[in-house]
């Protein structure tokens, strides 16, 4: 149709339905058609252009700045971050400065700047092909957001990625009430959805995960406001779900780095929990299949939360707060290969979970784990002696025994992220152990002298702790190595930007083990896979980029010359992520592995501490270093600063 009104380029157009007449589009007349084509055109075909640049620029680069390259890129670092590392290879005399590098480098700053301009304007996640695994309202449960299909977005994200691991709650029960919408159901309430939807905020990069537009970490916090404010709101009255809220909270708290506070929440769930395993009852004989499905539910929920304090424990090195439960463990009667778990939100093939069986590994673990917190690594030990060492090969000898028994299906061949995450702990715990062996000063006063002590006197003092040491030394080495191997794996796998929380720790703890001991090439290799998988975690947690500092900023204080692998990631992380305002955000006695095994002073153990004791030393001497001036001072980084720093204001 041809008249003096625009057609508003619809099909049928408005003008068109208006007038009742046939709609008939003129597909070359119209301009606006054409140039949308082109634009998209355009956009393909940079794009493409871009792929074939990079592909010959790391083809042309030498191999180490294409190692640093992959590295960065495997870390999921923005093109903006990737341009920098660029820029900086540029500046370096020893490379030329070739017309595909110099165009290499403008293509990915106007892909960039093409991106960002996207990247906050995408369409309401009502209208992604995201088929979620779970729809649940948004109503009653959340006042933050009246969008289904947002909050069904992030549940089915928790349950993906955190409750395989952290595994306290009957996700069908949880699921089967928040879609009833009944705030007095048993097994949800608004404090734990809440407490959830925080959590899983991380995972997502839907808008409106975001407190603040654009502020990466601002993820989740005005989910965990609300779950703050709920809390603060509780009668006191012990549930499952109130039980079950604080131990979700206490996880998100730790991962926002404010853990003196997560410990708060961690006391009140023991105390929750004490009272609540003192009431329950075990159902009778002649109970109905709905009583023992509650039951069951209650009992694992307890279990669960068991083997969450006593990893906590282990991590700070404190005695557990809840006690060993006195009840059953209930094992499903079905087949416990049968349930799936799959890999949202990508599109893929289910793969077998093997939850149950995790679960069912993870109790026998807490139950080693929980003596260790209360006998070995309570803080208490200041020196070595053989009373210690006996205590940690026997207690290493149980976790063998634990280790070597566990079932097939819990190989890490092909296993999903929560069982490799799994088989991270269980290196941890060696690491935490041996580290206790490795470190600790030598005990002064000869004259008390242990059992232990008498049937060796015949062997000179020095003799049984350097041979104590070396053995400790490389066990922890071992352990770290397959660390990075289970990194390795699980990127290979699944990626690395998509991990249970706590492998934060795992992974701090393995790089800490290493620190000392990169001159050799498997140690070396192995502190790579790690860096990779710590400035994944950087991108997601508020707690991952902060013991990246701590281990930045430590081995600096080492003197520790890190792989030149690591270079470009530390110098992103250095440019672009850090600034002296980040260190203010943290409340949080996370433990300083390369000190803490040594008893060191709290300024230097602790991470709020120690970061405001060393960071700005640290921040001074780069500033002083020319060449890191002019990255500081390079296009973007002072937006990427700013947004940080509004960012953490924030979550304070």
């Amino acid at each position: 149709m041809r008249s003096s009104s625009q057609c508003s380029g619809g099909i049928p157009c408005n003008h068109c339905v208006k007038k009742g007449t046939t709609c008939v589009i003129d597909e070359e007349g119209d301009q606006r058609r054409k140039q949308g084509l082109k634009r998209k055109v355009d956009t393909l075909q940079e794009k493409g252009k871009l792929l074939d640049r990079l592909v010959s620029v790391l083809q042309e680069a030498d191999k180490r700045s294409a190692a640093q390259i992959l590295n960065l890129i495997r870390s999921h670092a923005s093109l903006d971050e990737i341009k920098a590392f660029m820029d900086d290879i540029m500046r370096q005399p020893k490379l030329e400065k070739t017309p595909e590098l110099v165009d290499a480098c403008s293509g990915v700053e106007r892909w960039h700047e093409s991106h960002k301009r996207t990247m906050l304007a995408r369409p309401d996640p009502r209208h992604l092909s995201d088929i979620v695994l779970f729809n649940v309202p948004a109503a009653p449960w959340t006042s933050v957001t009246s969008d289904d299909g947002f909050v069904s977005h992030l549940i089915s994200l928790w349950f993906t990625w955190v409750h395989p691991f952290c595994n306290f709650l009957d996700r069908d029960l949880f699921i089967r009430d928040m879609q009833s919408g009944n705030l007095e159901s048993r097994f949800c309430s608004p404090f734990l959805v809440n407490a959830i939807l925080a959590d899983a905020c991380a995972y997502s990069e839907y808008p409106e995960a975001y407190a603040v537009s654009s502020h990466l970490w601002s993820r989740g916090l005005h989910f965990y406001k609300e779950a703050k404010r709920l809390l603060d709101e509780a009668t006191g009255k012990v549930s499952v779900a109130f039980l079950q809220g604080l131990g979700v909270l206490y996880v998100v708290t730790c991962m926002v780095g404010k853990d003196r506070n997560g410990w708060v929440y961690l006391h009140q769930m023991a105390n929750g929990v004490d009272e609540l395993a003192q009431k329950h009852k075990l159902p009778g004989r002649n109970a109905d299949e709905e009583t023992r499905r509650d039951a069951r539910a209650v009992e694992s929920m307890i279990w669960g939360l068991f083997n969450l304090a006593s990893m906590t424990a282990v991590a700070f090195q404190k005695g557990s707060p809840v006690k060993v439960p006195h009840m059953p463990r209930y094992l499903s009667q079905r087949d416990p290969h049968r349930d799936k778990w799959s890999n949202y939100p990508i599109k893929a093939e289910n793969t077998e979970s093997h939850t149950q069986c995790l679960f069912d590994a993870f109790c026998d673990l807490s139950l080693i784990t929980h003596d260790l917190s209360w006998s070995v690594l309570d803080g208490k030990r200041q020196t070595l002696t053989t009373d210690l060492v006996g205590m940690i090969e026997n207690a290493y000898k149980r976790l063998r025994g634990w280790y070597e028994g566990l079932p097939s299906c819990l190989e890490t061949e092909s296993a999903t992220p929560h069982v490799l995450s799994f088989h991270l702990m269980y290196q941890t715990i060696i690491q935490t152990l041996f580290g206790l062996m490795r470190n600790l000063p030598a005990k002064e006063d000869s004259d008390d002298r242990s059992e232990v002590e008498s049937e060796i006197e015949d062997e000179s003092e020095p003799d049984w702790k350097t041979r104590a040491r070396q053995r400790a030394q490389q066990i922890c080495l071992e352990a770290a190595r397959e660390s990075g191997r289970l990194a390795d794996l699980n990127r290979d796998l699944w990626g690395s930007n998509n991990v249970p929380p706590v492998n934060v720790h795992w992974v701090t703890v393995a790089m800490f083990t290493l620190l000392s001991e990169l001159d050799e090439k498997e140690n070396s290799d192995a502190f790579v896979s790690l860096c990779v998988a710590a400035k994944s975690n950087a991108n997601l947690w508020a707690l991952g980029k902060g013991t990246l500092r701590l281990v930045q900023v430590t081995a600096k204080q080492m003197e520790v010359t890190l792989p030149p692998e690591t270079d470009a990631l530390f110098i992103d992380f250095e440019t672009r992520f850090w600034s002296a305002e980040d260190r203010k955000v943290f409340n949080s006695q996370y433990p300083n592995y390369g000190l803490t095994m040594k008893r060191a002073e709290r300024d230097e153990i602790e991470l709020d501490a120690f970061l405001a004791k060393f960071d700005d030393l640290y921040v001074t001497e780069v500033a002083e270093n020319e060449s890191t001036r002019e990255l500081l001072h390079s296009p973007g980084s002072s937006a990427a600063g700013d947004e940080i720093q509004g960012a953490s204001s924030v979550e304070r």
